[in-house]
């Protein structure tokens, strides 16, 4: 875990479906989020300025130095998915904001919280981060839940705070909820996802673990399974699919000494596995 915590900078703005596709474009003409006609160019507010330009880096498809390779590939005009509309993009999102850890809350609650609390409320996830993480002010943590919360859900009618656009990442269904006593829940369950594309894992698996040919499940599992919220059923099964659709380029996925290993004659690059998902 970084030695540092951010809980703010997005002005309690959770990220708008645009959002990424505005900043991208707004960067790739060499502009600063800090120029003054910043404002004038995106079309909205200022404290919306300083939120995409979160955003931009949450999602790591910025950084210090303008747009990552992985954010001009992805929102380009040309490139893979300018506007998000395939449901692996969202999924490669949320892999890099909990791997990028520029908002911390998405590693703390996918890493640590959920598997030390499978059902937790906004104070219990507050008790944490300042009890055990950082001496942070606890409004300021609290806000960043609710932003958290609205990133990966849909309105929820009994929540008049939340405005009528949805969270960005609400179709991957990760965060659920639901009423114990008059207070709202939280949880996350590790299981089967059915949305999640078997190159999108792969992408991550390769991006997390860097090097190695013979990756065991287990290893897998600890490397991006608590990120996609995966049980090893569901983990099995798409590195089942993984090795079969590569079965001709020497990927397995077979037991060795009675421990399952996905194995590689050559590991792939990680963009090769991206455009090879935005091909089909």
């Amino acid at each position: 875990m970084p030695e540092s915590f951010n809980f703010s900078g997005h002005e309690t703005f959770h990220c708008r479906p645009f959002w990424l596709k505005k900043g991208h474009d707004f960067l790739d003409e060499q502009r600063r989020f800090g120029d003054e006609d910043a404002v004038a160019y995106l079309g909205v507010g200022k404290n919306m300025v300083t939120a995409i330009r979160f955003w931009m880096r949450a999602f790591e498809m910025a950084n210090d130095e303008g747009l990552t390779e992985l954010g001009r590939r992805l929102l380009s005009d040309k490139g893979w998915d300018p506007y998000l509309e395939d449901i692996g993009s969202l999924w490669l999102l949320h892999y890099h904001m909990v791997k990028g850890q520029h908002a911390s809350i998405a590693n703390l609650i996918f890493n640590e919280l959920r598997d030390r609390v499978p059902e937790f409320t906004a104070k219990q996830y507050s008790d944490f981060v300042v009890s055990e993480k950082t001496k942070a002010n606890r409004k300021t943590v609290e806000k960043d839940f609710s932003v958290f919360v609205r990133n990966y859900r849909d309105k929820d009618r009994e929540d008049e705070e939340v405005d009528d656009l949805g969270g960005l990442l609400a179709d991957l269904e990760l965060v659920s909820a639901k009423k114990v006593d008059n207070e709202k829940v939280f949880y996350i369950e590790r299981k089967r996802r059915a949305s999640l594309p078997s190159r999108i894992l792969l992408y991550a698996i390769l991006d997390a673990i860097p090097e190695g040919r013979s990756l065991s499940l287990n290893v897998i599992m600890d490397a991006v399974g608590k990120t996609f919220a995966l049980d090893k059923d569901g983990m099995t099964e798409l590195l089942t699919e993984i090795a079969r659709t590569y079965t001709k380029k020497g990927v397995t996925f077979t037991p060795s000494s009675g421990v399952y290993e996905l194995q590689f004659k050559e590991r792939p690059t990680t963009w090769s596995i991206l455009a090879e998902h935005y091909a089909n």
